[in-house]
């Protein structure tokens, strides 16, 4: 428990205080996952009963534009594995290609004869294919695939030539690529793009605001009615001010040279979590 102590008239006063960060030093898809817990943990305790209902109902009211914060930044996360998945197929591409061309310069007839083959068939559907743009080159490696296994024998110097896992595999990111690139389509379609930014500080105001409410709720009507509610607060509150600052170390001593991950989100029984000042 968080405890704030005032000496008065040489009485020892003692307040409940709510332990706060910055709730801006949270990731985008931190961000989301946090407030609303922080409205649940309030909602579970019936704040209009408690004399907090008018600031609860404002950080509430967050929760359509939480939901678009963590579709945008999903969307964000899904065009960085297009690109991902992309590179990945250009490279498949490039390897089965310059691997082909070396083997069609082999002095042994078979593998040179495979390899011909296959490089014929390869130029027949454009040797410039990982320049294309994602939609064509998405749907000329469609192509190919369908050609490649309707031809026994273009299948057959894959194998032999053991180029047929990296081709196979190439097909299958290809597949990964238009799924996730459809899905990001939809995604954008259905969310329209809007400052998150300028959400989360509003938010943040509101929810420097609901603490006020609750600090002030305690010294006037008794912290008994609050003490269950703010110790659920303060072990969610204490858990990602422990694990930004522990972020921050990390980043201070790795000089941002390093690849950090969203922080873990909290199980949901804080109730019975130890509370740490």
């Amino acid at each position: 428990m968080y405890l704030k102590k005032i000496c008065f008239n040489n009485f020892l006063i003692i307040f409940i205080m709510i332990i706060k960060y910055q709730y801006s030093m949270l990731w985008n898809n931190e961000y989301p996952l946090v407030i609303n817990r922080i409205i649940d943990i309030v909602e579970a305790h019936n704040p209009h009963a408690i004399h907090l209902g008018l600031s609860f109902d404002k950080i509430a009211a967050y929760r359509p534009l939480l939901v678009k914060i963590e579709v945008q930044e999903r969307a964000d996360r899904d065009s960085e594995t297009l690109r991902e998945l992309d590179t990945q197929r250009d490279m498949l591409y490039n390897v089965i290609y310059t691997v082909t061309k070396a083997f069609k310069r082999a002095p042994i007839t078979d593998v040179s004869q495979n390899a011909a083959q296959i490089m014929a068939f390869l130029k027949k559907h454009g040797s410039n294919i990982p320049v294309s743009n994602y939609t064509a080159e998405t749907k000329r490696l469609y192509d190919l695939a369908a050609d490649a296994h309707s031809q026994p024998e273009i299948m057959a110097s894959l194998r032999i030539l053991s180029l047929k896992p990296l081709f196979e595999r190439m097909c299958e990111i290809n597949k990964e690529f238009d799924l996730l690139f459809m899905q990001r389509i939809h995604r954008k379609a259905e969310n329209v793009k809007f400052d998150i930014r300028s959400v989360r500080t509003e938010c943040d105001k509101d929810v420097a605001a609901f603490w006020r409410a609750v600090e002030f709720c305690c010294k006037e009507y008794g912290e008994e009615i609050y003490l269950p509610m703010i110790k659920e607060i303060n072990t969610l509150n204490s858990y990602y001010k422990q694990q930004l600052a522990a972020r921050a170390t990390r980043r201070k001593a790795k000089n941002g040279n390093y690849n950090e991950v969203p922080i873990k989100p909290m199980e949901c029984n804080v109730c019975d979590a130890e509370n740490v000042a």
